[in-house]
């Protein structure tokens, strides 16, 4: 007998009760992915192919469990982490996966402190002065999003993971503003206004591998507001029209961190 799988992801779907429409997807996630790329690159019967993971076979297989975690949020986002895709890829059983992670929640934190953990190469410890130890860490938490995107919507909310990499990224940040001349409160306002802007700017970032290219949203977005007339007096858009999101997304992150650190460390909170 052939065991039904979901179209999107190919994992194997539950058996069906034998009422209703048959069963095609195995999540509301894979569901919603299929019709986006319907939406967007019109119909296909070809399922999306499920990335090639490699975790290694002989580690702890917690850790080879959230590395497999974070292998799929990086090509698919956090919709194609699931505690069941994720028992599929490892090629264990839904129950063994439960043993070692108790649910999606402690999965996603720790997939925030296996990403948090990693050295950033070649660093060569933090510089003396405080500006500049406050740009290296906006640096180094603006990379972790632009490599791993799916870690803003883990972190970006007010009951963010709290396991000891991700503390210690927040002691880092505050330890600078002391040194700047704040006090312990300021300093910890002065972190969130710092890493607000990050994660701000991070929102930026494209997450969704199925979204349409930035200059073809731009092209017909563009071509709309003239056609309503929205384009008269903003020669702004004119100049947004000039750039591209995925050149010029960094220009754009480290002209509004200077201004912000101006600002920030000119009047240090004591």
């Amino acid at each position: 007998m052939l065991t039904a799988r979901c179209v999107e992801c190919e994992c194997e779907l539950p058996a069906s009760s034998g009422r209703g429409r048959p069963r095609r997807y195995c999540s509301r996630g894979c569901q919603a992915r299929a019709y986006r790329r319907r939406r967007d690159h019109g119909p296909t019967t070809a399922p999306r192919p499920a990335p090639e993971l490699s975790g290694p076979t002989g580690a702890d297989p917690r850790e080879r469990l959230i590395g497999l975690a974070v292998e799929l949020a990086d090509s698919g986002g956090l919709d194609a982490v699931s505690m069941l895709l994720l028992a599929h890829h490892a090629a264990m059983p839904a129950h063994a996966v439960y043993r070692h992670l108790r649910n999606r929640a402690e999965l996603l934190g720790a997939m925030a402190e296996r990403v948090t953990a990693v050295p950033v190469p070649g660093d060569m410890g933090p510089p003396p002065d405080p500006r500049q130890r406050l740009e290296r860490l906006a640096q180094d938490e603006w990379t972790m999003y632009r490599e791993h995107p799916w870690l803003l919507t883990v972190l970006a909310t007010d009951r963010p993971p709290t396991g000891p990499a991700v503390l210690a990224m927040v002691d880092r940040v505050v330890a600078a503003f002391t040194a700047a001349g704040y006090d312990p409160a300021g300093a910890f306002r002065a972190y969130l206004a710092l890493s607000g802007y990050v994660q701000g700017m991070a929102l930026l970032i494209r997450r969704d591998p199925v979204d349409l290219p930035y200059h073809v949203w731009w092209s017909a977005t563009r071509d709309r507001l003239e056609r309503t007339g929205r384009a008269r007096r903003r020669p702004w858009l004119a100049a947004a029209g000039q750039t591209r999101l995925d050149t010029d997304l960094d220009t754009w992150f480290h002209f509004g961190l200077g201004a912000l650190l101006d600002g920030l460390l000119v009047n240090p909170v004591r």
